[in-house]
């Protein structure tokens, strides 16, 4: 394969995980069954899921396995919604879909009204008007993701939880970008739900798990698994490798970051060398961002919005907007909402690393970018 800067939209597999996986995946058995072949399944999930409760700080059955991310804050935000009979949401308009449109669903029934917070230029909320809305809509919930899966940007979660609960609210954190970074302890954070996805931690795709600190009405009917949390037969090689992943995350959590750091200020420098007029969207501070993603656009004549096809053709993969919205057609709900003009959007890239990411790759991709400004001028 060619280089690959899309890390946000899924990371590949890890080795050590796929070994982990392998045993369950030719496994024979269902893990409701009550015979030894399904009690081994039934250990196997408890394990993973004591695993990960025990990473992020919670307990084992505040843990509920889903199919990803999108299913998790689905399962959040309509189980809180309905279980705490919630009439206002409150949320942050930079929010993956999996959110604003779930959100926008519930409202279109009836079920909720919803107010978007007001954002900085950088794409974080304002902590004032986020208390406005909270002294006006009491018990409200609130939607305000960890890290932002396009520009990057870390939101100021232990003091939007603080607030929240100060106005009797509970708040829902979509945390799939910030997982794998091996830093989120949700007792220390505060957050009432949080939403976690193993793709983007080197684990299987197609499996996630939600944090809730309340049990809310389930989602998906039929059957008593997951603590009547989730019905349908567990995925038990997805979910021994989703913890698998996140423990070997949690692990290399300090050396990892480290690693992405050092590439995003080398390739922060790289650009401004190179185009000196570029513009970084959000917030590319260390400080302030994902170490390991970077949304960024070229300045006149040379950016436009054929830059990815170009990169992609010198089979060098990054995108331009979130993966599940990219085969939309419609430039980046993300960007717009900091202000951008739909055809400025359009011109965003998105780079993505991880640890199998080198300096000499993000090299070879600004030669990329500086050939297709050639071609432009």
């Amino acid at each position: 394969m060619g280089i690959y800067l899309d890390y946000a939209a899924s990371a590949p597999l890890d080795a050590a995980v796929e070994a982990e996986m392998l045993p369950y995946l030719r496994a024979v058995g269902n893990p409701s069954s009550i015979h030894k072949a399904g009690r081994w399944l039934r250990t196997a999930i408890e394990e993973a899921r004591h695993t990960i409760a025990e990473l992020i700080g919670a307990e084992s059955g505040e843990i509920v396995f889903t199919s990803g991310g999108t299913e998790a804050d689905n399962h959040a935000l309509r189980g809180a919604v309905e279980t705490f009979r919630i009439q206002h949401v409150l949320y942050n308009p930079t929010e993956h879909h999996a959110i604003t449109h779930t959100i926008e669903a519930l409202a279109e029934a009836g079920r909720v009204e919803a107010h978007p917070i007001h954002i900085d230029s950088k794409g974080r909320i304002d902590l004032n008007h986020l208390e406005e809305l909270l002294r006006q809509y009491l018990r409200s919930l609130v939607a305000v993701m960890y890290i932002n899966n396009e520009i990057g940007t870390r939101q100021p979660v232990q003091a939007i939880a603080q607030l929240t609960h100060t106005y009797g609210g509970y708040y829902v954190c979509d945390a799939v970008q910030g997982v794998g970074l091996g830093e989120i302890n949700v007792k220390e954070l505060g957050v009432d739900f949080l939403t976690a996805s193993a793709h983007k931690f080197y684990g299987p795709k197609g499996v996630g798990f939600l944090y809730r600190k309340h049990p809310v009405r389930s989602l998906i009917t039929g059957g008593a698994q997951e603590r009547e949390q989730r019905a349908g037969t567990e995925n038990v090689a997805a979910i021994v490798g989703m913890a698998k992943a996140l423990s070997l995350a949690y692990a290399r959590s300090s050396s990892y970051k480290a690693h992405l750091a050092q590439l995003k200020v080398f390739l922060i420098e790289r650009l401004r060398n190179t185009f000196p007029a570029v513009y970084f969207h959000g917030d590319p501070t260390l400080e302030g961002s994902h170490p390991g993603i970077l949304n960024f656009r070229l300045p006149p004549p040379y950016g436009h919005d054929l830059m990815l096809i170009h990169l992609d053709v010198h089979e060098i993969y990054a995108s331009g907007t979130s993966a599940c919205a990219s085969g939309s057609g419609h430039p980046s709900h993300v960007l717009q909402a900091l202000g951008l003009p739909p055809e400025e959007a359009r011109k965003a890239l998105r780079f993505s690393w991880g640890k199998e990411t080198t300096q000499q790759d993000l090299d070879k991709a600004i030669e990329v970018l500086y050939s297709a400004t050639l071609q432009r001028t």
